[in-house]
C-alpha cells in the first residue's frame, strides 16, 4: 500500500478494540487504492492470507450488480467463519448496485451478524440510495500525495528518482493510475486530437480524460484549446441534468 498510513491506523485501532465487524464504504476517485486497501484488510484478517477462504468479492465495473449477487451474499454471510473471526464481503463497483440491489443489501446491513464484515466500494456514492449510505461508516480515501508515490516507485518498482519524479507528477496522486504509465511507458502515447462523437461508458470516458489530461502536461500550448472544449461541456451537461448517464452522452455532441 501506497499513502494509507491514516486508514491503517482507523482499522489497526478498530480491530484492537473488537470493532471491526460491520458495514463499511470506502468511497473516493478511481485507482487511488480503495480495493487495494479492502483486498489486504480482509487477507490479513485469514489463517492463511495467501488463500482467503472467508471472503466473498462482488465486482463490477460498468455491469449492474443486481439482486442475484445480493442473495449470493446472504447465502455466503449466513455461514460462520470456520478458519477466521470474521466473514467478510467486498462489494467492487458498489455505484453500479441496482435500486432492489440496494434495498435489499439494506437488510444485511441493518442485521449483520456478529462476524459479518461487509465493505462498499464506490467512486461516487451518490448514486446510492440515502438510506444505505446512511447505515454505512464512510472512509473517505484521497488522492496520494506526489512525494510518496515517488518514494513508493523507487523503494518498490526500483526506478529511478528521475523516472519516479515523472510518473508520480503524472498520475495526480492515482497509484493504480501511475503503475498504468509504468507498464504502458515504453508503448506510444494513444493521440487524441479531437472529443470522441461517442462514450460508451464511465470507464471509456475516465480512460479519455487520463490520456489527455497526461499528454496536456507535456504539451500546454497545443493542447489547451482541448481542455477549455471539454471542460466547458461537462461543465453544461452536469448543469442542464443530474442524470450521470445522460451527461456522459451529451459531451460528444457537437450540435
Amino acid at each position: 500500500m501506497v499513502g494509507r498510513d491514516f486508514e491503517e491506523k482507523i482499522f489497526s485501532s478498530l480491530k484492537e478494540k473488537d470493532l471491526l465487524a460491520g458495514s463499511f464504504l470506502f468511497f473516493g476517485e478511481s485507482q487511488v487504492g480503495k480495493f487495494t486497501f479492502a483486498d489486504r484488510l480482509t487477507r490479513d484478517l485469514e489463517k492463511n492470507p495467501n488463500v482467503p477462504s472467508e471472503r466473498l468479492i462482488i465486482s463490477s465495473e460498468e455491469k449492474k450488480i443486481g439482486i442475484d449477487s445480493v442473495r449470493e451474499i446472504k447465502k455466503f454471510i449466513r455461514s460462520k467463519p470456520l478458519t477466521s473471526k470474521y466473514r467478510c464481503i467486498i462489494i467492487d463497483g458498489a455505484d453500479n448496485m441496482t435500486p432492489e440491489a440496494q434495498n435489499a443489501a439494506l437488510k444485511i446491513v441493518e442485521e449483520p451478524p456478529s462476524y459479518g464484515l461487509l465493505i462498499f466500494i464506490a467512486s461516487d456514492y451518490g448514486s446510492l440510495l440515502p438510506t444505505l449510505v446512511s447505515r454505512l461508516r464512510r472512509i473517505y480515501f484521497p488522492r496520494v500525495p506526489k512525494k510518496d508515490i515517488a518514494s513508493w516507485l523507487i523503494e518498490k518498482k526500483g526506478l529511478s528518482i528521475e523516472e519516479a519524479d515523472s510518473i508520480s507528477l503524472l498520475c495526480f496522486g492515482h497509484p493504480g493510475f501511475a503503475l498504468e504509465i509504468l507498464e504502458n511507458k515504453d508503448k506510444k502515447t494513444k493521440e487524441i486530437t479531437e472529443i470522441p462523437k461517442k462514450f460508451n461508458s464511465n470507464r471509456e470516458f475516465s480512460e479519455f480524460v487520463k490520456i489527455w489530461l497526461s499528454r496536456l502536461y507535456n504539451n500546454k500550448d497545443k493542447d489547451s484549446a482541448l481542455l477549455k472544449n471539454i471542460l466547458k461541456r461537462v461543465e453544461a451537461s452536469s448543469k442542464l441534468n443530474t442524470n450521470k448517464k445522460l451527461q456522459l452522452k451529451s459531451i460528444p455532441w457537437t450540435h
